[in-house]
């Protein structure tokens, strides 16, 4: 069973389509030493499914199309130069004639990508044991510190931006940008996984990718809701 993430009030007056599906998950590692080569053989196949299609027969997927509309009217973004990630992730790495580089960087992550990808719907997971008290959407006010993945500076947020929040810090530029705070890494040991449904979306689209990406991540890690 998945929870909705809370919105402020000010974000179900401006989204009211939008609705955030999320698990809680403790993890255990099946082997000593979770590997990203268990994913090789997901991602040949995936490129199998891609290759030689152009970055345009990528973005006029139906499903994409619904998350790039989200990001252009909703999120204010230009989606040639920020597309939506799994959009992203084909035509960075799958629509090439051969698959020069797998897109690993964590097992963890590398499960749910290949969920996302195989079902087309960005999907979201994060460190659970960084996350401070209760997650929700807002609005930014502007000033709100956040470090961008794989940065090691802080920025200044301008107000009125979508974010995804604990009780004490920023989370995520929603749907497209994450913070380095609550990253997977070695020791992560809970994650929150997230999918996000938007206009042209069904909820049972996104709880389908959701499941998909439990069922990755059971290939490695013995899991139970938390």
């Amino acid at each position: 069973m998945y929870q909705t993430i809370a919105m402020t009030s000010e974000v179900r007056e401006r989204l009211p389509e939008v609705h955030v599906l999320a698990v809680k998950l403790k993890l255990k590692p099946l082997n000593e030493a979770p590997s990203s080569i268990l994913f090789e053989e997901d991602w040949h196949r995936l490129h199998q499914q891609w290759k030689n299609s152009t970055k345009s027969d990528v973005a006029n997927q139906e499903k994409l199309m619904a998350y790039q509309q989200f990001y252009r009217d909703q999120l204010g973004l230009n989606v040639k130069k920020t597309p939506p990630s799994v959009q992203n992730l084909i035509q960075r790495y799958l629509i090439k004639d051969t698959l020069e580089r797998l897109p690993v960087i964590h097992p963890i992550v590398d499960a749910v990508n290949v969920a996302a990808v195989s079902h087309l719907i960005p999907l979201g997971v994060f460190d659970a044991q960084c996350v401070e008290g209760e997650v929700q959407l807002a609005l930014s006010h502007g000033g709100e510190e956040f470090q961008p993945l794989g940065s090691s500076t802080l920025e200044s947020l301008p107000p009125h931006m979508l974010i995804l929040t604990d009780e004490m810090k920023v989370l995520s530029q929603f749907c497209y940008r994450d913070c380095e705070a609550q990253k997977i890494t070695e020791n992560t040991q809970e994650v929150w996984l997230l999918g996000c449904q938007v206009s042209g979306i069904s909820a049972q689209t996104v709880e389908a990718a959701l499941e998909e990406a439990q069922f990755q991540l059971k290939r490695i890690y013995s899991i139970s809701n938390s």
